[in-house]
């Protein structure tokens, strides 16, 4: 990921918060340190899935501590498209949504709702993005999410920024052609887990979904979303 942000002269800071074998305690030690007004509930997140979150909250405040108007989030297994540079520049100038996604498996895109921001297209979503790889998320977002009492959070990040939080639901775009994808071999393989045991996040269930999500009987189910 280096070499590849390298390649279109970006400067960049490696961010992760890896909970997998740390102790509860120390995990709950660590929220603290980091965001004394969060809280995550223990029996709906893993440590790993807390470790997610703060690895892209400590991302927010970095952006925050700068003078830009937008952060650029990123997957560590992913292929950098051409144009990534431009499409970032892009959002940064015009920021029309909360978070942008710059990729993502997830096909229930609307093709009709859309802002063209300098040559490329932000379209709105219809329901709930997941499986997200690269995102764009604008200061004020980040202010709001952070200033606000959220209770207690009991969604993986992916799942709350993609529709289903709902004390600061962000506006969210997913840009169209994506920018990036998920490396084929280490996106198998790079899988943040042990999650907790819901259906959803098993690795059963992401198997099958892949494998829907490839098949022709996809294709013909969201080609309907042209005309939403």
């Amino acid at each position: 990921m280096a070499g590849q942000l390298a390649h279109f002269g970006l400067d960049f800071m490696r961010v992760g918060v890896d909970m997998r074998v740390v102790r509860a305690a120390d995990v709950d030690a660590e929220v603290h340190k980091r965001f004394p007004d969060l809280r995550f509930d223990r029996r709906a997140l893993s440590n790993a899935e807390i470790g997610c979150w703060l690895s892209h909250l400590t991302a927010w405040n970095l952006l925050l501590q700068s003078a830009s108007s937008t952060c650029t989030v990123i997957e560590d297994d992913l292929k950098l498209l051409p144009g990534f540079d431009r499409a970032i520049a892009a959002i940064a100038g015009r920021p029309c949504f909360d978070i942008v996604y710059l990729g993502t498996s997830s096909r229930n895109v609307s093709q009709r709702r859309r802002i063209d921001i300098a040559g490329y297209a932000v379209h709105e979503p219809v329901g709930v993005i997941l499986n997200t790889w690269g995102y764009s998320v604008t200061r004020n977002y980040a202010e709001r999410f952070l200033g606000t009492d959220h209770g207690t959070i009991a969604l993986p990040i992916d799942h709350y920024l993609g529709g289903r939080g709902r004390r600061v639901r962000p506006r969210i775009g997913v840009l169209q052609p994506t920018v990036l994808h998920e490396d084929p071999v280490l996106g198998t393989a790079s899988q943040i887990g042990p999650y907790t045991r819901r259906f959803d996040r098993s690795r059963w269930f992401e198997s099958v979904r892949r494998r829907m999500m490839a098949s022709a009987v996809s294709d013909i189910y969201y080609s309907l979303y042209r005309y939403l």
